[in-house]
C-alpha cells in the first residue's frame, strides 16, 4: 500500500482514535511497591505499526518508535503518552524503566519504555487520556486490524487500494465499516452535538418566552399608567423621563434575573463541561456576551411599550381620569 500512487502512510492499529473501540490493561511499575492486583488502575492500551504516530502527527518526545525489528520474539516494549510519564515517572527519565501488565498468575508480562510522545483525545475530544500505552503490533494477538492510510485520494479510490492489497494476501477476507476519519469523529460527536441542538433550542424557545412575557407585563403596566403618564407629561416630563421610567421599571427583574443566572452558571457550569470542546463554561467573555444579548434582548422587549408610552396626549390622559 505504501508504495501506491497517492498513499503518503499506512499503518495498522486494533482500535481507530475516537471509533469508541478500545482495550484497558492493569498496570504497574516494576519497581517501587505495586498496588494488589484488585487495586491497580487500568491503562488504555493501544496495538500499532511503525509509523502510525507520524501518521496521526503525534509528536515523539523522547526516544524512538517502534520499528521492524520490534517482533513477538523480540525484548516486550511499551511507548508512553506524555501524561503518562508526567503521572508514573514524575521528574524522572522514562526511558529504560519496566512496567508490568496484566496480573500476577503467570499471564502477565513486562515491557521496557523505549519512547514518548504527546497526548491525544482518541476516547472524546473533551480532554485527552490521563494514561495511555502503546505497544507494538507484532507483540499482541489479535484476529481483526484496522488500517489507517493517509492520503489525498478520494476514500472510494483509497478503499479499492487497500482492497487490492489484501487481495494479494487473502480474497476472502473481508472489509468492514471503511470510514474516514472525520466520518468517525463526526459520528462520535452525534450524542453531543444532538444535545446541545435541543439545549440551543430549549434555549431559543425560553428566550422567547421571556421576551414576550416581558413586553406583555411592561404594556400591561404602561396600560395601567396611563394616566400616570399623562399627568407627568403635563406638568412637564420630557420624553426621555418616560421612557426611563418604563424601561427601569421593565428592566430591573430582568437585571435581577440576570445576577440569579450568573450565580447559578458559576455553581453548576460543571454539568455541561463535557459536553465543550477546548472552553470553559466559566469562560468570561462567553458569560459576558451570553449576560449582554439577554439584556439587550430585554431592552427591546421594552423599548416598544415605552415607546408607546411617550405619545400618550396628557389632555386625552386627563379627560380620561
Amino acid at each position: 500500500m505504501k508504495t501506491a500512487p497517492g498513499v503518503e502512510n499506512v499503518a495498522t492499529t486494533e482500535a481507530v482514535p475516537m471509533s469508541g473501540n478500545y482495550s484497558q490493561t492493569p498496570y504497574a511499575p516494576v519497581d517501587g511497591n505495586p498496588l494488589p492486583v484488585v487495586q491497580r488502575p487500568l491503562g488504555l492500551t493501544r496495538s500499532v505499526s511503525p509509523g502510525y504516530f507520524r501518521l496521526l502527527n503525534i509528536p515523539l518526545l523522547a526516544g524512538r518508535d517502534f520499528t521492524e525489528h520490534d517482533k513477538s520474539d523480540s525484548p516486550l516494549v511499551v511507548i508512553l503518552s506524555n501524561s503518562t510519564v508526567k503521572k508514573l515517572f514524575p521528574n524522572e527519565n522514562p526511558l529504560g524503566r519496566q512496567i508490568f501488565f496484566g496480573v500476577d498468575n503467570g499471564t502477565g508480562l513486562v515491557a521496557e519504555v523505549i519512547g514518548v510522545v504527546g497526548d491525544v483525545r482518541s476516547r472524546q475530544l473533551a480532554k485527552t487520556n490521563d494514561v495511555e500505552f502503546y505497544r507494538p503490533w507484532p507483540q499482541r494477538s489479535f484476529s481483526f486490524f484496522n488500517v489507517l492510510v493517509r492520503t489525498l485520494m478520494k476514500p472510494d479510490a483509497a478503499q479499492a487500494i487497500v482492497r487490492g492489497a489484501l487481495d494479494k494476501i487473502d480474497k476472502q477476507m473481508p472489509i468492514l465499516q471503511p470510514n474516514t476519519l472525520d466520518a468517525i469523529v463526526t459520528q462520535s460527536l452525534g450524542q453531543q452535538r444532538l444535545t446541545m441542538g435541543l439545549l440551543g433550542a430549549f434555549a431559543g424557545v425560553a428566550l422567547l418566552l421571556a421576551i414576550v412575557g416581558i413586553y406583555g407585563a411592561v404594556a400591561y403596566t404602561v396600560e395601567q399608567r396611563t394616566s400616570e403618564i399623562g399627568v407627568r407629561m403635563a406638568l412637564g416630563a420630557q420624553v426621555t423621563d418616560v421612557l426611563q421610567l418604563v424601561v427601569k421599571q421593565g428592566m430591573n427583574p430582568v437585571l435581577l434575573g440576570l445576577v440569579i443566572g450568573l450565580a447559578a452558571t458559576l455553581g453548576a457550569g460543571h454539568l455541561i463541561a463535557a459536553q465543550l470542546y477546548q472552553i470553559s463554561p466559566y469562560n468570561p467573555v462567553l458569560i459576558a456576551v451570553t449576560a449582554a444579548a439577554l439584556a439587550i434582548a430585554a431592552l427591546l422587549a421594552c423599548l416598544i411599550p415605552a415607546r408607546r408610552a411617550t405619545r400618550v396626549d396628557p389632555i386625552v390622559a386627563l379627560r380620561a381620569e
